[in-house]
């Protein structure tokens, strides 16, 4: 067995583990001396909680409890990958993963490029983002008491027709091992609170969308102003009603800092992922250390600034 603790036990912050280290280590130690070039594993244990409301009335509440692990096995240039539930099985299933690998590799065109590793540090450490309202201890009436509060806000007009709220919370737990000497674990919460306003005039028909939420427990929703929240969807949407049309072609944009975060993550964001770089399908491929914007922006992805949805405590 290479489990500490039963998906059961609640992880809450304070450096416990699910993994056996010593166990899970003498494995990766094992696979070495079969052969592997480098392994890993990779454990996620995820609660949540979904709810959404539609005119003031519950539709669906639905709690989560989640824990799986992955391994990656690196043999002869390929990648060895098996991603599992049964987390007791996983000293079972590295010599599996590591003849994957090796016949990945045996299978690999002469045109593909094999695989290694960047030198990277090796870190081990423990850091764990405790919120100070843990939200996992928060009863189901209470996340309601938000959400009916911004329909009730939210719906007060007779243009507007139809008001949606939904809630998603999750409390996100890793930890992660490698025979590089890797040993690490993290664990953060999120809290999320949404709506969409449906207006209605005669035939015109628009929704304005609405969130407020990001890294942290109860606390980061009840810091918010679920009236102002409420007040300026229905404002807006009533707003939308009687808007012109934008028109067409180049012309100056201003924009405030939610829409400028959504430019950034289209037009900068997705381009920067690996997969798509690797793949060649990223429009920055081959253009590391280039300037490929404007002189007057500037563009830092610094995931530890706490408080946001993308935020994490690792790099």
């Amino acid at each position: 067995m290479v489990i500490a603790k039963s998906p059961d036990f609640e992880v809450q912050g304070t450096g416990s583990r699910y993994l056996d280290v010593d166990k899970i280590n003498k494995s990766l130690d094992k696979v070495t001396d079969n052969g592997a070039t480098y392994a890993e594993v990779r454990l996620v244990a995820y609660t949540d909680y979904s709810v959404s409301m539609r005119d003031g009335q519950l539709e669906r509440a639905i709690p989560g409890q989640e824990i799986g692990a992955t391994i990656r096995v690196l043999a002869d240039g390929a990648w060895g990958v098996h991603s599992t539930t049964d987390i007791a099985s996983l000293e079972q299933q590295m010599n599996p993963t590591l003849n994957l690998a090796r016949s990945v590799a045996a299978r690999r065109s002469s045109k593909d490029r094999a695989i290694s590793l960047a030198e990277v540090p090796i870190i081990e450490d423990s850091i764990h983002w405790k919120p100070k309202k843990d939200v996992r201890n928060t009863e189901l009436s209470e996340r309601l008491e938000h959400m009916r509060l911004f329909n009730s806000v939210a719906s007060g007009h007779d243009k507007i027709v139809s008001v949606n709220c939904g809630w998603h919370d999750e409390h996100i737990h890793t930890e992660f091992l490698s025979t590089e000497g890797m040993n690490r674990t993290w664990s953060f919460q999120r809290s999320l609170i949404n709506g969409m306003v449906t207006a209605r005039d005669g035939s015109d028909v628009v929704s304005y969308r609405t969130r407020f939420g990001g890294e942290g427990g109860l606390e980061l929703i009840e810091s918010c102003d679920i009236d102002e929240l409420g007040n300026n969807a229905k404002v807006s949407a009533l707003r939308l009603l009687k808007a012109k049309r934008a028109p067409s072609g180049k012309m100056p944009l201003i924009a405030d800092r939610d829409l400028t975060g959504v430019y950034i993550h289209e037009a900068l964001g997705h381009p920067c992922e690996a997969d798509l770089v690797a793949a060649g399908d990223s429009c920055l491929d081959g253009k590391l250390g280039e300037k490929i914007g404007s002189d007057i922006v500037t563009v830092i992805d610094d995931p530890n600034i706490r408080g946001g949805y993308g935020s994490t405590p690792y790099r």
